[in-house]
């Protein structure tokens, strides 16, 4: 007997729609066909109207964050997933950041981690951000590598907070990664230009939440984008741009990509959905983040930018505060802690912007939200994908669902919502994790602690040629 039939639904890959039915069974995926010559199983859910699709990664999210600018976010592994599964995700990514902790050790940082993200009720994995070359951290790649953490991710600003990596440290961990067929990615500004354009607008008497986005304009972005790519090059290696936000930086990354470089890049929820605007309106501090928003000429840009497969994967980069703690170190813009909630809101954000407004169809949809993230993360076809062997992680979404989104819908328990009054068309209504329902009509089933820990390992060509 299965354990779960999903019948009737329009099942979805990144290169094809089949009216096919799924049979579940002890957290896998094992049978595609039909219902009717299928054996029996415990429940049956007709998904007749809707999509069918893998389950949700999110490749970027920070729960339980160590404080940034003194302020702990208030989203800790359990509640942070919790929101994600509620919005049709079934795997994330978070990091242990070099720097944050009072080891210098990054398997030790790791350990720290990973003990957190035993609250987590979806699927785990980590980035491992190198802030210091030291000898000691430098001899730990390879062995992070073979542990399943196989993603690296550098800071080329916040030095005054102490994990920024300088030009060397990123080399050398282009050159280690490489060398144990782990893979690069940077968090890219530019932090002299920051610090130069922030202490002038101080002078000049500039505090608004607006001067957040002034101070970092598309320059500090690009620029930061344009020597990363040219040190990949350097190293012959793969490079991952986290959280892309601007149109300069993706015609970087797409010449890079034309020429056949294994270089990819990540975009975030608000990034596709809100402008800076934000900034200028009465909760504008609120809406400060690292990229900060961008222009709507920006959102477009990036929404072509996954049209043409030059922008991969989508992260909800969660960081959740309250307005209080935003406003705790003061108003001014430098003070104050960056940082969105986003993870319950990226797939449905993703697929209203996206599918139901004409920009992607429902297959670019499923690529940008777990296939291409599967692929480039080495989970593949662990994850990403509805085929016999996988796991039984899958999303249905109802797309004739809309919603007005309110500081209601939120889950995370932050007093705002950064969407809030956006109409959203298309809503997971059924979240199945390793082949249990956790989600359904709205109410979390789930349980605290059921996620496991994703032991990754990268396509063996990451760092010579494109893979997706």
């Amino acid at each position: 007997m299965l354990d779960l039939i999903i019948k009737d639904g329009k099942v979805v890959s990144p290169e094809a729609i089949m009216d096919i039915d799924i049979g579940i069974k002890d957290q896998k995926i094992v049978m595609i066909g039909y219902a009717s010559d299928m054996p029996k199983a415990k429940r049956t859910i007709d998904a007749n109207g809707k999509y069918v699709v893998p389950g949700g990664i999110d490749t970027h999210t920070h729960y339980d964050n160590p404080p940034f600018n003194g302020v702990k976010a208030v989203a800790g592994f359990y509640e942070g997933t919790r929101a994600a599964a509620l919005g049709g995700t079934t795997s994330c990514i978070d990091f242990a950041i070099q720097g944050q902790y009072n080891t210098s050790l990054p398997m030790e940082i790791i350990e720290l981690r990973l003990k957190s993200a035993e609250e987590s009720v979806i699927d785990y994995g980590l980035h491992s951000s190198i802030t210091k070359a030291t000898p000691e951290a430098m001899a730990q790649i390879e062995e992070i590598i073979n542990f399943g953490i196989p993603t690296f991710k550098c800071f080329t600003i916040y030095r005054k907070d102490g994990i920024m990596a300088d030009d060397a440290v990123v080399l050398s961990t282009l050159e280690m990664t490489k060398k144990y067929n782990g893979m690069f990615g940077a968090h890219t500004e530019n932090d002299a230009i920051t610090d130069y354009n922030i202490k002038k607008a101080l002078q000049e008497g500039h505090n608004e939440p607006i001067w957040h986005a002034l101070t970092k304009p598309v320059l500090v972005e690009a620029e930061a984008i344009n020597r990363m790519l040219y040190l990949a090059n350097a190293a012959d290696a793969a490079f991952f741009d986290f959280h892309l936000s601007c149109k300069d930086g993706l015609e970087m990354i797409k010449a890079q990509r034309n020429q056949g470089k294994p270089v990819y890049a990540e975009t975030t929820t608000h990034y596709l959905s809100l402008t800076k605007d934000k900034l200028e309106g009465p909760d504008g501090i609120n809406y400060i983040c690292s990229p900060p928003l961008r222009s709507q000429e920006d959102v477009e840009a990036l929404w072509k930018g996954i049209a043409d497969g030059h922008v991969h994967t989508l992260g909800s980069d969660d960081v959740s505060f309250t307005n209080k703690q935003k406003l705790s170190m003061g108003t001014s813009f430098n003070v104050v802690p960056n940082g969105m909630p986003g993870s319950e809101f990226r797939m449905p954000i993703a697929f209203s912007e996206g599918v139901s407004k004409g920009r992607i169809d429902i297959n670019k949809f499923v690529a940008l939200t777990s296939a291409n993230a599967a692929k480039i993360m080495g989970m593949y076809p662990q994850k990403g994908v509805i085929q016999v062997g996988s796991d039984a992680d899958i999303t249905i979404i109802d797309p004739e669902i809309e919603k007005v989104l309110s500081v209601e819908d939120s889950k995370l328990e932050v007093g705002w919502n950064p969407y809030e009054g956006m109409c959203v068309k298309g809503w997971p209504v059924v979240t199945v994790a390793r082949g249990k329902v956790i989600v359904e009509d709205g109410e979390f089933k789930g349980t605290k602690g059921a996620g496991k820990f994703i032991k990754r390992k990268l396509h063996s060509d990451i760092n010579s040629r494109l893979i997706v």
